[in-house]
């Protein structure tokens, strides 16, 4: 027992020096394009720099042919890092709950489920940040069409209006307009950019306001006029979505409850009385009974999930 508490507390103290290491590295720090950032300071864009840490992650990485994250999807949770840093903090991440779990149980065979639970927890933890990102759009198109509208009624053309509207406005939607104004300036089609956004965000309502620019430039009329109407209508839907979100705020706060107890009374019950949690790692019977438990936590996590999310 001494010695796996020992090999515990060694590894802990590597993954934090680990840990402090891989802070104080460069890493790619803007979502933005390069071209937008050019643009903001004057200059071309700046060469990422590399460690000795990260080249070794990218070279096993493309030796083994895996690639966990992509950058669209860390692009879509909001998450301004490189795929390799990414990897590298969820490397480390594993390697302290592995010791931590050695460290608390003594257990060999627990600390080895918390090291392989770790990538599926940050795999969870960029899908909860891409649905809060996602959500917040959606919020933030009322204000959005509002500025929109206001743009074109001054003059201005629709290019135009949204690289207004992308410099006056918070991440997300600043980001996403803005990636589409730098799209077109290259060459892409304006509303093939403003579709690939809609579905991206997986917006209706951006969806709507693309099919009426669309719809403008073909058969032409004032924009403003279509879009005030659009805005009319995501404003009416975002305020039933605010209602619907705080009448489910209850169940939400329920079910993090619920899911929290078991770890928070299973910790305590190992610092406070440690004898008696040890039988459920050290004995056969015992880690049966704590697979059998993770599955039904697992479970009921997903059970909870799927009645407290509520789609309109």
């Amino acid at each position: 027992m001494t010695t796996l508490l020992a090999i515990g507390v060694v590894s802990i103290l590597v993954s934090v020096a680990a840990l402090g290491y891989a802070l104080l590295q460069p890493d790619m720090a803007n979502l933005r394009s390069e071209q937008m950032k050019a643009e903001a300071s004057g200059e071309g864009g700046r060469a990422m720099e590399s460690t000795p840490v990260y080249d070794l992650i990218d070279k096993v990485l493309s030796t083994i042919g895996l690639k966990p994250f992509t950058e669209e999807e860390l692009s879509l949770a909001g998450i301004k890092s490189s795929v390799t840093s990414v990897v590298a903090t969820t490397l480390l991440i594993a390697f302290v709950a592995f010791a931590a779990g050695l460290a608390l149980t003594g257990s060999f065979f627990f600390a080895v489920i918390l090291l392989l639970a770790a990538p599926f927890l940050v795999k969870m933890y960029v899908g909860v940040k891409t649905s809060k990102r996602r959500a917040k759009f959606g919020l933030q198109m009322s204000e959005t069409m509002s500025q929109f509208s206001s743009a074109l009624k001054s003059g201005m053309n629709v290019p135009n209006a949204l690289g207004s509207v992308a410099a006056e406005m918070e991440e997300p939607m600043g980001e996403e307009l803005a990636r589409i104004v730098n799209e077109t300036r290259l060459g892409r089609d304006l509303i093939e950019g403003m579709k690939d956004t809609a579905e991206r965000m997986e917006s209706a309502d951006f969806m709507w306001v693309t099919e009426a620019v669309a719809i403008q430039r073909e058969s032409g009329g004032r924009l403003s006029e279509i879009l005030d109407r659009v805005t009319e209508t995501i404003s009416q839907r975002n305020e039933l979505r605010m209602k619907v979100e705080s009448l489910a705020a209850e169940g939400k706060a329920s079910a993090l409850i619920l899911m929290s107890l078991p770890v928070a009374v299973g910790v305590l019950f190992l610092l406070v009385n440690r004898a008696y949690m040890m039988p459920l790692f050290n004995t056969g019977a015992g880690k049966i009974l704590l697979i059998i438990s993770l599955v039904f936590y697992t479970l009921g996590g997903l059970w909870l999930r799927s009645i407290t999310k509520v789609k309109l």
